[in-house]
């Protein structure tokens, strides 16, 4: 298309677009071409053609004198006194005889108050307020349908006056209306009038005053109260009009006569008519489902309005006319909106096509279609069906069918030709255009062929559900339904499901026996007959299916090297599913969302190796547990797995059996073993109070094991030892221990024996080298007598830390025969033997002359009978091979009580292997030689007549290989506490 105005672009073509912004726009809706210019100007006047394809040019003349002027000097406010004339003035571009007054927004009333005055030129507009008040204050504007002009009138009174009078009121009837007007001073009693007539309560008005503030108020404006009001007071008044405007009114009848919908038959004329009443000028708009409808143009529908009435004109309906139609009755008074129906009758459409033809093989000629888009607003009767053979002219009716039905099978057809077919729609207004088919040709009858073997959906103790395809291929188009037939898996004989065919793809197979194995097959039946059996299914059991198992727990990655990635998870939980009887791990590439398994068939474990992976590539792992009732739900690692060796920080491993002090006997051979962990093999040091070990330690590394080795142990071998771990990376562990190396202690000096007291011998020896080396374990003395040089030695005393023992209970006439032996953690030393014994001499009878008679008072002994306690328990004995162990506990208790030993609940009276003292209630057991089976618990049972009592303690042998494993909780250099080790961290 294109647009070419013969000026001002001198028969060019005129630029246009489609958008707001441009000068020229151009809508094109439909057949409707329309052009808008904006801004318009005289120079726009001009002879504008359009030219459209197949339609030839058109042309139309845009006038000068339509296009308005524009305002070139605009209206400026004025102000005058009361009572004053006022002047607004205005000047066009050009001359606008169509240029309106406006005050407040609504046209200007002309009358002797108000007059216009035009200029001979036709530019200048002028208008007069003559005796100007406080009622025409306000805002006028001048203008055009396109452009305008608005300024302020403000009329000042003088003192003494109204600071505001009455202004012009327009009301809708039924509201209110108040005038009200202010005085500037008291002038007395003032009245009301309306048109000349003074008011009173009994017109239905309200009057209120408010100081200076005088106030008419109508509650419900009526048309008669209407007119000219005024305020007097004095010899001062103030006017004001009352305008009620009233809405047009439709009488009842004819609502009740719209509400009924107009019916009319197609192609016959309409005439729409509402009445109603108004006096005002009514203005009438049709609008029909929601559009307004433009009359007027001639041919369309006609729109029209009288004083009493309004209709709309169709000179022919159709069925596009039907809808709901609407008129809105506007005045100044008000507007009123009133609806009515419109139906329109006429045939049925065709049918909706395609009509579709499908050859029935032998059960006739199927035909479909869909009912029309409009059955002409009347129910469908029925439907009538006609054929044609083809090389004829004339239809054939063969059926018509209901109106519910879209759907009909012509059995009469013959196999071999072919036939149109056609379809229409019947209605109480007759029957419509008929929908056509293409020619199809009748074939004959083919068998159905074979489907394919039955898909199993789901199978349950009680059930097995089915599903197939249908077959393919000649005779498979027009099928009926299917046949189904069972039978127990190695049986040659099939049974019958069904009897009758199934036209679904789909179904479920009872009456089967619990925990039996079943093969299915179908067979199609078409009109022309039942064909060829299918393959049977996959053999099924018929049992209730297994649920799914549940998502795989704590996946996680255990090992990562240059190529490959080791997991680990947990089974399913339980209340998840059913057991798991298989995994499947899938493998993801960090730049592909698609997921691949990592092998065939399923992993029967919760541990699986990832191999074949590219170096320091980064991998989505997944593992989804299996079994019979499918796949569970996958569990995916969050982060990306690097297929490289895991980088682990070297550390020291530690449990309850690691020490970090250590004692061994001079001469033994010391093994300490230390476990660590690293992700490779680091660098292992050995360190003796911070330097290098000497040449005789020997050390060893293999698989997270270090040892040290010394052969025979030395007091300089004494001293802390620490190994120290390097990675590659320069990451360090140290763990640090120490060794001490001590020997049996030296033998104590010679033993002087003086008297003490009266019945006891003062013991004391020179104490053994040992003391003063500050390398040497700690030691203690025990002293042992004897009674004769052949007596047995029998411990007196233990456990000394001094070079002192006093022995009591000496008796005259014996011997006493001493030996102190130096006792360490590692055992005893030599004897220091006395080489004379200590020896009280008898006191010589006393004769019966030197006797002396002394009568003793008479006293009453008093009760002394107490039953046996222990002042002293036994203790704990740490003694290694071979050294002599004394236990000695002091009991008390009258009667004297009789002790007795067990060791390990067993008595320990006539055992060669020991013997027991008991002097004055201090009791030993010793053991001379300690072997390793005198290790456990001993007992001391004191008895009397009154009670027992028990005193408990254990004995600990150490073997002379020491192989230790340090705990940390024990401080470097400090004792070893016997409560903290047990004899299974000691014995080797």
């Amino acid at each position: 298309m294109g647009l070419r105005p013969d000026k001002p672009l001198d028969g060019e073509t005129a630029p246009y677009g489609f958008d707001n912004q441009t000068k020229n726009r151009l809508q094109h809706l439909g057949k409707h071409y329309q052009l808008q210019i904006r801004d318009l100007r005289p120079e726009d006047a001009a002879i504008y053609q359009v030219r459209v394809p197949d339609a030839g040019v058109s042309c139309t003349e845009l006038e000068a004198s339509a296009v308005l002027p524009q305002v070139v000097v605009p209206l400026a406010c004025a102000h005058c006194g009361e009572r004053d004339n006022a002047v607004l003035e205005g000047t066009f571009s050009g001359p606008c005889p169509s240029a309106t007054w406006h005050r407040r927004h609504r046209p200007l009333r002309l009358s002797d108050r108000y007059e216009v005055f035009v200029s001979s030129d036709g530019l200048t507009h002028r208008l007069l307020a003559r005796r100007a008040c406080f009622s025409d204050v306000g805002r006028y504007s001048l203008g055009t349908k396109l452009h305008a002009c608005s300024a302020w009138l403000v009329v000042e009174g003088p003192t003494g006056h109204f600071s505001q009078g009455l202004a012009d009121l327009e009301v809708q009837r039924g509201e209110a209306a108040v005038l009200s007007c202010t005085l500037t001073s008291d002038l007395g009693p003032g009245a009301w009038f309306k048109d000349g007539v003074k008011l009173s309560a009994q017109d239905g008005v309200a009057f209120e005053q408010d100081g200076l503030e005088h106030r008419l108020l109508i509650a419900h404006a009526e048309g008669t109260q209407a007119g000219r009001y005024s305020f007097g007071a004095g010899d001062q008044q103030s006017e004001a009009t009352l305008t009620v405007h009233e809405p047009p009114v439709i009488a009842p009848d004819m609502m009740a006569k719209l509400r009924e919908p107009l019916v009319v038959k197609a192609g016959e004329p309409v005439t729409m008519k509402v009445a109603f009443q108004s006096c005002l000028p009514v203005q009438a708009t049709w609008s029909k489902d929601g559009a307004k409808v433009a009359g007027g143009n001639g041919r369309g529908a006609q729109v029209a309005v009288g004083d009493s009435s309004t209709w709309l004109c169709l000179p022919s309906a159709s069925r596009k006319d039907c809808g709901q139609y609407s008129v809105a009755l506007s005045s100044k008074g008000g507007s009123l909106q009133a609806e009515l129906t419109l139906q329109v009758l006429d045939k049925p459409q065709p049918p909706q096509g395609p009509l579709e033809v499908q050859d029935g093989h032998g059960a006739g000629v199927c035909l479909c279609w869909r009912p029309p888009t409009d059955d002409g607003g009347q129910a469908l009767q029925h439907y009538v069906v006609e054929r044609r053979q083809a090389g004829l002219s004339t239809w054939l009716k063969v059926g018509e069918p209901p109106a519910d039905s879209t759907t009909f099978t012509d059995a009469e057809a013959e196999q071999g030709k072919k036939y149109s077919f056609r379809v229409r729609a019947v209605t109480a207004e007759g029957s419509g255009e008929a929908l056509e088919s293409d020619e199809v040709l009748v074939a004959p009858e083919v068998l159905p062929g074979p489907p394919p073997p039955p898909a199993i959906l789901s199978a349950s103790s009680q059930s097995v559900t089915l599903s197939w395809t249908a077959p393919r291929g000649p005779g498979s188009a027009h099928i009926l339904g299917y046949l189904i037939e069972k039978r127990k898996k190695g049986r040659n004989t099939w049974v019958a499901v069904n009897q009758q065919p199934v036209p679904e793809k789909k179904w479920t197979v009872l009456d089967l026996r619990q925990g039996c194995q079943y093969e299915f097959r179908v067979t199609a039946v078409a009109p022309s007959g039942p064909g060829e059996p299918g393959p049977p299914s996959d053999a099924v059991f018929a049992q209730d299916p297994m649920r799914p198992p549940g998502p795989v727990r704590d996946l996680q990655v255990t090992d990562t090297l240059h190529a490959s990635i080791t997991l680990s998870w947990a089974q399913p939980d339980p209340q998840d599913g059913d057991e798991a009887l298989g995994y499947v791990v899938e493998l993801g590439d960090s730049a592909s969302p698609q997921w691949s398994p990592c092998h065939a068939g399923t992993v029967p474990g919760t541990t699986y190796t990832i191999k074949g992976l590219r170096p320091r590539e980064g991998y989505f792992v997944r593992v989804t547990a299996v079994n019979d009732g499918g796949r569970g739900p996958p569990t995916a690692l969050d982060t990306v797995v690097q297929a490289m060796p895991v980088s682990v920080c070297p550390k020291f491993l530690m449990d309850a059996s690691t020490k970090d002090s250590l004692t061994v006997r001079a001469g033994d051979t010391v093994r300490v073993p230390v476990h660590f962990e690293a992700a490779s093999m680091p660098d292992v040091t050995w360190l003796k109070d911070g330097l290098p070990l000497p040449k005789r330690s020997v050390t060893s590394v293999k698989d997270g094991l270090t040892q040290l080795l010394v052969p025979a142990a030395r007091l300089a071998d004494s001293g802390l030892y620490t190994v120290v771990l390097r990675s590659l990376r320069g990451e360090e562990a140290t763990y640090s221990f120490r060794l001490r190396v001590a020997a049996r202690p030296r033998a104590p000096g010679p033993i002087l024996l003086r008297e003490g007291t009266l019945g006891s011998v003062i013991v004391e020896w020179v104490p053994s080298p040992d003391e003063a080396d500050g390398r040497a374990a700690p030691l203690h003395y025990t002293v042992l007598t004897r009674s004769s040089p052949h007596a047995p030695w029998r411990p007196a005393a233990e456990r000394l830390h001094t070079c002192r023992f006093t022995l009591v209970g000496v008796l005259p006439g014996h011997e006493y025969h001493f030996r102190v032996v130096a006792k360490n953690e590692l055992g005893a030393s030599e004897p220091s033997d006395t080489r004379q014994p200590w020896v009280v001499p008898r006191q010589p009878p006393v004769s019966t002359a030197d006797r002396v008679t002394v009568k003793a008072p008479s006293y009453q002994e008093p009760d002394l009978r107490q039953k046996p306690r222990f002042l002293v328990g036994l203790r704990t004995h740490l003694l290694p091979l071979g050294s002599e162990c004394c236990m000695t506990c002091a009991v008390q208790g009258w009667p004297r009580p009789r002790v007795t030993w067990f060791k390990n609940g067993q008595s320990l009276a006539g055992d060669p292997a020991v013997y027991s003292t008991d002097l004055l209630g201090v009791c030993s057991l010793v053991i001379p030689n300690v072997s390793a089976e005198d290790g456990g618990k001993y007992k001391a049972v004191a008895e009397n007549t009154l009670g027992q009592a028990i005193s408990t303690a254990t004995l600990i042998v150490m073997a002379l290989l020491f192989n230790l494993h340090l705990r940390p909780s024990w401080g470097l250099g400090l004792p070893i506490a016997l409560d903290e080790i047990t004899g299974e961290q000691l014995l080797a």
